[in-house]
């Protein structure tokens, strides 16, 4: 997958200490790495190095994270917080 096709996407975690929770992906590091963030536990000034094979992709995309994050813009914890709460509960906005 490209890059800017995963920025934004929902995930959710199959293996580690972060198992079974859902994560945003941040950034993309390579084809097996990418960084994930949850507004929560992994916030954005240290976001989570997870191999992509240890992640179930789900079809959500927060589109509005992902616009801030490609447009180099300043986002913060509570927005994704936000965003993978109502992703999580489909409770589209």
């Amino acid at each position: 997958m490209e890059r800017k096709n995963l920025i934004g996407r929902i995930v959710y975690s199959k293996a580690g200490r972060d198992k079974d929770k859902y994560f945003m992906i941040l950034d993309v590091l390579n084809e097996e790495f990418v960084y994930l963030v949850d507004g929560d536990l992994r916030r954005l000034e240290r976001p989570k190095k997870k191999k992509i094979k240890h992640l179930i992709f789900t079809d959500k995309i927060c589109d509005e994270v992902k616009d801030i994050i490609l447009k180099g813009k300043r986002l913060n914890d509570a927005t994704v917080r936000k965003a993978i709460g109502q992703k999580i509960a489909n409770k589209e906005v």
